[in-house]
C-alpha cells in the first residue's frame, strides 16, 4: 500500500489512471478489513491529499464489510481536516451509518455537522431518524437550512410536513441565514407539481439569486427528475444537487443577458398550457407582474458595458 502511494504520487500521467484505479481496487480487495487501520490513519495524514482520497476511496471499494470502523469514522468527523472523507466513508459503508451521521447532525458544530447532512441525502428515506434535526435547523437561523432543506426533501416524502418549511426561506438571500433561497428552491424542484406554484412566485423577486434559483429549478430537465415522478435519488444526491446547480447557473446567464424580468417572463410562460389549474394561475399571476417590468428591462450585461465594465476590442487592422 505504501509502495502504491509512492508510485501515484511520482506519475502523474492521466494515461495511468485507469490502471492505478484498478491496482488500487485489487489491493484493497486482497487485503480486506485488515487494511481498515490504515486506512484511518491516513485519513488523518493533512499532508498528502492523495493518502487521504485512497483511504476514503477504500471505503467505497469495501462497502458494508467495513462496518467495524464506525466509531473511528464516526470520531474523525469531529475535525474539520477530515470531516469530509470521514462522512463519505461511513456514507460508502450504507445504511448502518445512519445513526452515526444523525447523531453528528445533532451534535456537532463544525464541519463534520454539514458533512454528515449531505451524506445522509443519499440514503433517501432510510434517514428518516435524522428528519427531526433537520426540521430544526430549517425552523431556526442556521447557514446550514441551505443543505438541510436540499437533503430534508429527499429522506421525507410527506408534502404537507415539507412545504411549509419551505416557505420560510424562499425570500432568502443576503440574510443572516444566507443563501437559503437556493436550497428551498431545489426541494420545491424535486417536489414536482407540488412545489411549482411556489418556485414560480419566486420568479418575482427582484433578487437574482432567487429568482434564478427558481428557474434553475423550474428547468423542464430538472423537472423531469421530481420526486412525484419516481425517480427519488435516481441520479443520487450529491449528483442531482450538481445538475441542479448548473441549472441555476445557466439561469443567472441567461438573467444577466437578457434582463432579469425577460428571463422570468420566458420561465414563467413555460408553465400557462400545464394541466395542472393551480399551476396555470401562478403562471398567469407571475406573468402579470413581470411581462410590465420586461418591457423596460435593460439587461445587466449591457449596463456593463455602458459603464466600461468590459474592454473595448481592439481596433482590427
Amino acid at each position: 500500500m505504501a509502495e502504491f502511494t509512492k508510485q501515484a504520487h511520482d506519475d502523474k500521467s492521466f494515461d495511468h489512471g485507469p490502471a492505478r484505479e484498478a491496482t488500487w481496487t485489487n489491493v484493497v480487495q486482497t487485503v480486506g478489513t485488515n487494511g481498515l487501520p490504515f486506512y484511518l490513519r491516513w485519513m488523518t495524514d493533512r499532508n498528502d491529499q492523495l493518502r487521504q482520497y485512497l483511504a476514503q476511496h477504500a471505503f467505497d471499494i469495501l462497502g458494508p464489510t467495513a462496518e467495524p470502523a464506525i466509531p473511528a469514522l464516526t470520531n474523525l468527523l469531529k475535525g474539520d481536516e477530515t470531516a469530509r472523507v470521514a462522512a463519505r466513508g461511513l456514507g460508502a459503508i450504507g445504511a448502518t451509518s445512519i445513526p452515526a451521521l444523525t447523531d453528528a447532525v445533532n451534535t456537532l458544530t463544525n464541519r463534520g455537522q454539514v458533512q454528515a447532512i449531505v451524506v445522509l441525502g443519499d440514503f433517501g428515506p432510510l434517514a428518516k431518524p435524522a428528519v427531526p434535526a433537520l426540521i430544526q435547523i430549517i425552523k431556526s437561523d442556521s447557514p446550514l437550512a441551505f443543505p438541510a432543506m436540499q437533503v430534508l426533501v429527499e429522506i421525507e416524502t410527506n408534502q404537507a410536513t415539507v412545504l411549509p418549511l419551505l416557505a420560510l426561506h424562499v425570500a432568502d438571500s443576503t440574510t443572516a441565514v444566507g443563501n437559503s433561497a437556493i436550497g428551498a428552491a431545489y426541494a420545491l424542484g424535486r417536489l414536482g407539481n407540488a412545489g411549482v406554484p411556489m418556485l414560480l412566485m419566486m420568479l418575482t423577486n427582484e433578487t437574482r439569486v432567487v429568482h434564478a434559483s427558481a428557474a434553475g429549478a423550474l428547468d423542464p430537465e430538472f423537472q423531469s427528475f421530481s420526486l412525484d415522478k419516481g425517480n427519488t435519488n435516481w441520479h443520487g444526491f450529491q449528483r442531482m444537487c450538481s445538475i441542479y446547480n448548473l441549472k441555476v447557473m445557466r439561469a443567472g446567464m441567461r438573467a444577466y443577458s437578457k434582463g432579469d424580468f425577460v428571463a422570468a417572463a420566458e420561465t414563467a410562460a413555460l408553465y400557462t398550457n400545464s394541466p395542472d389549474a393551480s399551476i396555470r394561475e401562478a403562471a398567469n399571476n407571475v406573468l402579470n407582474i413581470v411581462r410590465p417590468l420586461a418591457e423596460t428591462n435593460v439587461p445587466q450585461s449591457k449596463l456593463d458595458q455602458q459603464d466600461g465594465f468590459f474592454m473595448p476590442k481592439p481596433a482590427q487592422p
